[in-house]
């Protein structure tokens, strides 16, 4: 079984939204929030949404950019 992490989403703001179990609905969520929205382990910033790019136009780009960002904090072993 694939291990999970517990992703956050944050509006842009910065207020936390929700806690995601996955990439589909942290990405879903961006789209509704809109740019400068962020999903986040812990305190690190893997996607903001504009600059990243619209996380419900492309769920996969979104999981290849949320766990290249996981892979550098070493959290996916």
């Amino acid at each position: 079984m694939a291990k999970s992490f517990k992703l956050n989403a944050y509006s842009p703001d910065g207020s936390l939204i929700a806690n995601c179990a996955d990439h589909i609905s942290a990405g879903l969520l961006m789209s509704l929030y809109g740019d400068g929205s962020t999903i986040r382990y812990k305190n690190a910033i893997l996607w903001t949404e504009g600059i990243d790019g619209e996380g419900a136009q492309s769920y996969d780009g979104t999981m290849i950019k949320v766990y290249e960002g996981l892979s550098k904090l070493v959290v996916l072993v």
